[in-house]
């Protein structure tokens, strides 16, 4: 619901008043509108999303883990699914994946790359004996990566063995280049041809994994962030396009303890932005966020004592950067100075940046899946919160991407009504909210007119005769930016206040 900039009203002599609240320069009022919700349930309770894309065609692909038996690891297993829906919101195909050995398989990212086609990488159990059915467990992880065709045929699944100290883990991050090449990073960094042919490998020393994940600049070099087992810092490495190392960088906080990458972005100069939590002299974690130049020179280091641990980052069209996490979201200049700050009661998963250089982030509030979006001066566009049938214990969005259209898509997970959940994929059209630009008063009747076409039972109008009490009167019941009202009561009222709102 979106407050048009007038209130007016009518007083015994005739004369009609108005007041306009005039919006910030740098926002213009907008309206998240669900289009729509998909839920997907494996059939056992434990279905949640990991990452989303959007291909060139506005497409949606989503991916994450399905429970194939309930329980924990070896009783419960997951598998990865991977659906993609068109831009309206129709499923086009539904693809699961269970390793040779029937163990755990988790998705953990995905990307589209210019053909839109589509891959997915993660985690996959190795497991030990010949049946499937075996529930002994090896303590190790595959990196099991699979590209499908934009029609959703498999084209290749390639799975490759960890050999250093962080081999209990597997894939965290993918993308694909601008020649179509998939580079994936977890414990060792990976680039595949876009045949899927491995090209190159590369390991850091004393064992790493990439927590913070990975980018792909302008020049298709390949930047890593993550951390050592042994030595719990900020560990930043590019390499590139054809693996050779080209730097590497670490940052140890002010606490000396743990610190922790979450994430990293390359800007238009293809500078590297990262991100994460770091333990402050306080003892607890802070934001700190670190860029560099592209050729590894530490340009600024801000921390942000929320506390709280920062998620996710991003860089917008003129190389600013925005940052969120636990503890609100922030966005810096390119330069590194503090340009806005915003906290909400949101437990902030993810981020993206629109065409207009918006930024939205999703993540989890009392429970509820919950996106806001922000203009690019930091003023709160709308927040929609979404809840299914009640339940509200742990839903959350977990990945957010914005299409073409600037419209937002969420993935994550929301309760199924027992003991676990769905996952969910959503969908938000951005809209302008109408703002009324005349008003007229002629003989009882006031006439209004707004900038943007009004869809049948979007506005209201209210009306009160002591600015206290408020009660509906008129709704539009056709599509029109132009409204005619006569107040049967406005003759029988000293005075009578109206104001007017959009519904979506």
């Amino acid at each position: 619901m979106g407050l048009l900039p007038k209130q007016f009203s009518r007083n015994p002599g005739g004369l009609l008043t108005a007041l306009l609240c005039l919006w910030p320069a740098l926002a213009r009022a907008e309206s998240g509108v669900l289009a729509w919700v998909h839920r997907y349930d494996g059939g056992v309770a434990g279905e949640y999303a990991n990452a989303v894309a959007v291909d060139r065609s506005n497409n949606v692909i989503v991916t994450g883990n399905s429970a194939r038996t309930y329980g924990p690891p070896p009783d419960g297993v997951a598998d990865y699914v991977t659906i993609k829906y068109s831009s309206a919101g129709v499923p086009l195909w539904t693809n699961r994946y269970d390793g040779p050995w029937g163990q755990d398989d988790q998705a953990k990212a995905v990307a589209v790359d210019g053909s839109n086609d589509v891959i997915v990488t993660g985690w996959s159990d190795v497991g030990i004996g010949t049946s499937p059915t075996n529930s002994v467990r090896h303590p190790t992880n595959l990196c099991a990566t699979i590209k499908y065709s934009s029609a959703g045929v498999p084209l290749w699944t390639n799975r490759y063995l960890w050999t250093n100290a962080y081999s209990t883990r597997g894939a965290q991050a993918v993308a694909a280049d601008g020649s179509n090449n998939v580079i994936v990073a977890g414990s060792t960094t990976i680039k595949y041809s876009s045949a899927g042919v491995l090209l190159w490998t590369n390991n850091y020393r004393g064992g790493f994994y990439a927590w913070g994940g990975m980018a792909v600049d302008g020049s298709n070099d390949v930047i890593v962030a993550g951390n050592s087992p042994s030595e719990p810092d900020y560990v930043t490495i590019k390499y590139s396009s054809a693996g050779v190392p080209l730097w590497t960088n670490r940052y140890n906080g002010p606490g000396n303890k743990d610190d922790y990458p979450k994430a990293v972005a390359v800007d238009g100069s293809n500078n590297v932005v990262v991100t994460g939590y770091s333990t402050g002299s306080g003892n607890y974690y802070e934001y700190a966020t670190i860029k560099y130049s592209s050729a590894g020179v530490p340009l600024w280091t801000n921390r942000y004592n929320g506390p709280g641990n920062a998620n996710a980052v991003a860089v917008e069209g003129s190389n600013d950067v925005i940052v969120t996490g636990t503890s609100g979201t922030i966005k810096y200049s390119s330069a590194g100075d503090l340009l806005w700050t915003n906290n909400s009661n949101l437990d902030a998963r993810a981020l993206t940046v629109d065409g207009s250089n918006n930024v939205v982030v999703t993540g989890s509030s009392n429970g509820s899946c919950v996106t806001i979006k922000y203009s690019s001066a930091g003023v709160p566009l709308w927040t929609n919160r979404y809840v299914w049938g009640g339940f509200s214990y742990a839903d959350q969005g977990r990945a957010v991407a914005v299409d073409r259209s600037n419209n937002v898509i969420v993935a994550g997970q929301l309760a199924d009504g027992g003991p676990g959940w769905d996952l969910v994929t959503i969908k938000y059209i951005c809209l302008p909210t109408p703002v009324m630009t005349e008003l007229n008063w002629t003989n009882g009747i006031f006439q209004m007119r707004v900038e943007d076409l009004l869809q049948p039972g979007t506005l209201v109008i209210e009306a009160s005769t002591n600015l206290a009490g408020w009660s509906p009167v008129f709704t539009n019941t056709t599509q029109t930016n132009v409204l005619f009202y006569t107040d049967p009561e406005a003759a029988n009222q000293p005075w009578r206040f109206y104001r007017a709102f959009q519904f979506q």
